[in-house]
């Protein structure tokens, strides 16, 4: 690609190649460098042959919570029921844009996610009107995964409530737990407690849903031993997927604060956290989990949406709501991000788009190696058929680079070596153009005040 001729960029830092943060972060877009953009209606104009084919995949953000968590960077809001049911009527209307700019005739969805936020702290009657709304806005009929995310909260989850999503198809559901150890949860601000959240997930289990539960680790003060305590807590519960994030102490966050001004213990460095790595790998494998992503462990099926934002060659993904990322159409692009400006956009008559990027062809070929690489092989047939170009001649400096750090091995496809599986984002970096390798990816938690 031609872009790491001056070497002085990557040689000697960290292991011979650069990193967008100190530790493995979920990067959940490429590229990041989105501007304003003159007419959003631009997004929406069909283009024959636009990547993504005739299959794409459904983003659905519901931008509220009980409580705010000390380490959430996302675009999340005080739940109320007035701002609820305006949310409602915005994101109707912004379904009504979309659909009036691009002609979705023969276009299917193969997943639907429900997220935030927590979906499920939506009133029975408004989240059963969401679903609704989506259901009859969009052809399901080739869906494989319908998700709801939502949180360790009994009270949010009513028998009636539980057989509406049952009724309107949902059989898979993600919660967020974080941690089951009490004094990690009360320093992330959960409002919950480690046996609530486990009795949730049997409660979950038990109606008849496949379940995925997202932990933490690499949290404040937390040792490898206390680590091991989670995984040991988790074992038990019969889980169809478990994702295990590191935390990153996002600026901006009431936590990132506390640490910076040393009211919480810092969390591990670069080699402590490949040790926890590597034995969460470990563990997880003997409990009979598939680890495919550096976060991700399929104990049946591995997420289809997942699959399909990530994998060569990436779906097409339609975000709706406040905050809502997309990649549709040949463009990245994220929603207004405040409720009420989001709002005002759509019952303007206008697509409520913050920021936004046309994608050039080179970056969309270095998208499909930058979230490829997540599955820990870059497959050399596969990115020629999406391309046209060869994988190891488009990346040979960087390949070579790779290398020599020990993060990949090559011959013929390109395969994350242990360390290169563990620092994923280091590959992924060095693969990006050289504009995304120097752009900061934006936080909800960044965007939320912007104008």
């Amino acid at each position: 690609m031609g872009e790491l001729a001056d070497e002085s960029l990557v040689i000697g830092d960290r292991d011979g190649v650069p990193s967008l943060l100190p530790i493995e972060e979920c990067v959940r877009y490429y590229p990041p460098n989105l501007a304003p953009v003159a007419d959003t209606a631009d997004i929406f104009r069909n283009i024959a042959g636009a990547q993504g084919g005739r299959e794409y995949d459904l983003f659905v953000d519901v931008p509220f919570c009980k409580t705010i968590c000390g380490f959430c960077p996302f675009n999340v809001y005080p739940y109320e029921r007035g701002l609820a049911r305006e949310y409602l009527e915005a994101i109707a209307a912004e379904i009504g844009e979309i659909k009036r700019r691009h002609d979705f005739t023969g276009k299917t969805v193969r997943t639907v996610w429900v997220g935030g936020g927590t979906p499920a702290i939506l009133e029975e009657s408004l989240l059963a009107e969401l679903l609704d709304l989506v259901a009859d806005s969009f052809d399901l009929s080739g869906a494989t995964e319908l998700t709801v995310e939502i949180k360790p909260d009994m009270g949010n989850l009513t028998d009636a409530k539980i057989a509406m999503l049952k009724s309107r198809g949902v059989r898979r559901i993600s919660m967020g737990v974080q941690s089951t150890d009490q004094a990690q949860l009360r320093t992330l601000g959960r409002g919950h407690t480690g046996q609530e959240a486990l009795d949730v997930a049997r409660f979950i289990k038990e109606a008849g849903f496949a379940l995925n539960i997202d932990m933490m680790y690499r949290l404040p003060g937390q040792s490898v031993s206390a680590m091991a305590k989670d995984i040991e807590a988790i074992a038990a519960l019969r889980l169809d997927h478990v994702s295990w994030f590191p935390y990153v102490a996002h600026e901006g966050t009431s936590l990132a604060s506390r640490i910076e001004r040393g009211r919480v213990q810092q969390q591990a460095g670069r080699e402590d956290y490949l040790t926890m790595f590597l034995m969460l790998e470990k563990q997880m494998r003997e409990l009979g989990f598939d680890q495919y992503t550096p976060y991700h462990f399929a104990g049946t099926d591995r997420c289809h949406y997942h699959m399909g934002r990530w994998q060569m060659p990436q779906r097409d993904t339609l975000g709706l709501g406040p905050g809502a990322f997309s990649f549709f159409n040949g463009w990245i692009y994220t929603n207004e991000h405040a409720p009420l400006r989001y709002a005002q956009a759509v019952h303007d008559g206008r697509p409520p788009v913050l920021m936004a990027k046309q994608l050039t062809p080179r970056e969309l070929a270095t998208r499909l190696a930058v979230l490829g690489v997540k599955f820990f092989r870059l497959e050399e047939d596969a990115f020629r058929r999406s391309t046209g170009e060869s994988l190891t001649d488009y990346y040979a400096a960087e390949l070579a680079l790779l290398e020599r750090a020990g993060l990949v091995t090559v011959d013929g496809d390109v395969v994350c070596t242990k360390r290169g599986r563990a620092f994923n984002n280091d590959i992924a970096t060095v693969l990006s153009t050289d504009t995304a390798r120097r752009t900061k990816h934006p936080q909800g938690i960044e965007l939320m005040r912007r104008g």
